[in-house]
Formats: structure tokens, C-alpha cells, sequence
């Protein structure tokens, strides 16, 4: 059997692929030479075939185009992490000297010349020495945010021992409130523990902060898995993956709620300084550590009754 394609052409009916087929036949009662010719129109394979091969030719360019790019993003990457590997070198060391020797100075002067600093002049040099204080925290909250972020190695992490070493590092400030902290068994996570060490450290931090005078600061913190359907209303989440939702519930002095979206943007403060310190961006971290590890947080209150911040994670990246 033999084959082969021919194109051919007709007024009327314009270019068209054939395949021919020929097969020889014998026959038992006839010594004559007999061949069997078939012709078949294969004009829309080989089209599709053509355009197959232009599909690939392109595809194959657009791949080159985009590792090229790729290629590109990753030095753009590096470069960025390049310049914030310095900046952070600046902030720890040169931004911190002249802040310390104006901290210095402004305590020097005060120790030896307070009789004769009064009026005016004393309270300007007392707002130079908060002003240099609340800069000095600023910086170290800034390198406090790139360090966590940068931590990316991911291992079991038991979120009991997480809690229960921060609830430790808080144990003055709770004795001083008397406050009281509830919570519910913890699951042991894949994740990232420096995160999730400030993670809570900066939840409870708020908690504790944003009580209430003359009221017992209670903390309640609930675990428990979510099911199917709730994980689908979120589309920020996988639903091949297993997740867990933390609640942690006080009952502070609250928040607007039209403001639930903005407390995670740095350096957005929705109380005074006056009222309560704080630079702004521990939320705003809370947010980023939670994201990278593929999970989502949102957070609801009831201004003067109390506030809930919802985190989910999930049990494995």
C-alpha cells in the first residue's frame, strides 16, 4: 500500500488537499495486474494540522518572552532585596546613632540644668525627647517587620507552646490589669514560627492594650476546623487544603466598623497617642504573616464592648 498527499485545484471549489491510497489486488481466477485507487479530502486535517504547528510555534515564543520576563523580575527582585538589605543596615546603625546621642543630650540637659530650664523651654525639650523615643520605636518596628517577613522556612509548629511562651512574655502587664486569658486547645500547624510567635504577640498585645479603665481585660481564644462549604465562601482559599479558624475575642474599647479594613494598613491608627502608643504597623504585619501562609484574617467589633479578629490557616502549605 502506498500513500501520499497531493494538493489540487478547481474553479470554483479553490485548493484542496487529497491523500491517495493505492493498494494492489490479486485475484485467484485473474493473473491481471489490478490496482485499487482511493482518494480522500483531507484539506480540514491538514489545516487543523497547520494550525497546530503555528499554535506551538507561538506558544513557544510567548514562553520565551515570558521566562525572559521572568528573568528580568527576578534581577528587578534581587536588586529590591539588595536595596532593602541596606536600607536595613541604615536603619539599625546610622538612623539609631544621631536618635540615641539626641536621647543623650536631651537627658543630660535636663539632669544638669533642670532649675534653670522652665516654662517653655522645658516643655519643648520634652517634646524632643518623646519625639526622638517615638522615632527610635518607629525604626525598630519598621526592621521588626522586614525580619519577620524575610523568616520563609516553614516546619510543625505547635501553636500551644506559641501562645503559652507569649502569654509569658506578657505576664507583668496581665498581673497589672489582673486581665484573664481563656482559650481552647491549639493544633500543631505547618507555618513559619517566628511569624506565628508575632502573630500573636501582636493580637494580644492589642487586646491588652485597648481595655477599657475600670474594666478586667478577658481574653477568649476559640479553635475549631472549618468545614467544606465555609472554605468555599472564601476565595482566597484552597479547597484541597485542611483549615483551621482561631478567634480571638476581648472586650477592649472597640472600633468603628467601617474602619475593620483599615487597621490593617500600616501606619493606620484609629486612637490617639495621647491615648495609647503605638506606631501603626503590628495589624498591618498580623495581615502580611497570614497571607504568607495562604490564609486569610478580618476582624469585627463593637465599639466600647468588644473585638474579634477572625484568623484562618491552614494545616498545611
Amino acid at each position: 500500500m502506498r500513500r501520499s498527499i497531493a494538493s489540487s485545484s478547481a474553479e470554483g471549489v479553490g485548493e484542496r488537499v487529497l491523500l491517495l491510497n493505492a493498494c494492489r489486488i490479486f485475484r485467484s481466477d485473474n493473473e491481471e495486474l489490478l490496482i485499487l485507487l482511493a482518494f480522500e479530502d483531507v484539506t480540514e486535517v491538514k489545516k487543523r494540522e497547520d494550525s497546530l504547528v503555528l499554535f506551538s510555534r507561538e506558544l513557544e515564543r510567548k514562553v520565551e518572552e515570558r521566562t525572559g520576563s521572568l528573568q528580568n523580575a527576578n534581577k528587578s527582585l534581587k536588586h529590591s532585596n539588595d536595596n532593602l538589605e541596606q536600607f536595613a543596615t541604615i536603619a539599625s546603625h546610622d538612623l539609631q546613632e544621631p536618635l540615641r546621642k539626641i536621647r543623650t543630650f536631651a537627658a543630660i540637659l535636663n539632669q544638669r540644668h533642670s532649675k534653670e530650664i522652665s516654662g517653655e523651654a522645658r516643655d519643648l525639650l520634652q517634646k524632643i525627647s518623646i519625639s526622638a523615643e517615638r522615632m527610635s520605636v518607629l525604626i525598630h518596628d519598621v526592621l521588626n517587620f522586614s525580619k519577620v517577613l524575610d523568616a520563609s522556612v516553614f516546619e510543625s509548629t505547635d501553636l500551644n507552646e506559641v501562645l503559652a511562651n507569649v502569654i509569658g512574655d506578657f505576664d507583668l502587664l496581665i498581673a497589672q490589669k489582673s486581665a484573664q486569658i481563656h482559650h481552647d486547645p491549639l493544633p500543631v500547624i505547618k507555618a513559619v514560627p517566628l511569624q506565628m510567635n508575632q502573630l500573636f504577640y501582636n493580637l494580644l498585645s492589642n487586646a491588652l492594650k485597648f481595655s477599657r479603665e475600670d474594666v478586667t481585660p478577658v481574653i477568649d481564644i476559640t479553635s475549631r476546623t472549618l468545614g467544606a462549604e465555609e472554605v468555599n465562601e472564601l476565595p482566597a482559599l484552597s479547597s484541597k487544603k485542611t483549615y483551621i479558624e482561631i478567634i480571638l475575642r476581648d472586650n477592649g474599647i472597640g472600633f468603628e466598623q467601617q474602619f475593620s479594613d483599615q487597621i490593617f494598613l500600616i501606619f493606620q491608627r484609629l486612637n490617639s497617642r495621647e491615648h495609647f502608643e503605638g506606631t501603626g504597623i503590628g495589624l498591618a504585619l498580623c495581615q502580611q504573616i497570614v497571607i504568607n501562609h495562604q490564609g486569610h484574617i478580618s476582624a469585627d467589633s463593637e465599639k466600647e464592648k468588644w473585638t474579634r479578629f477572625r484568623i484562618i490557616l491552614p494545616l498545611e502549605q
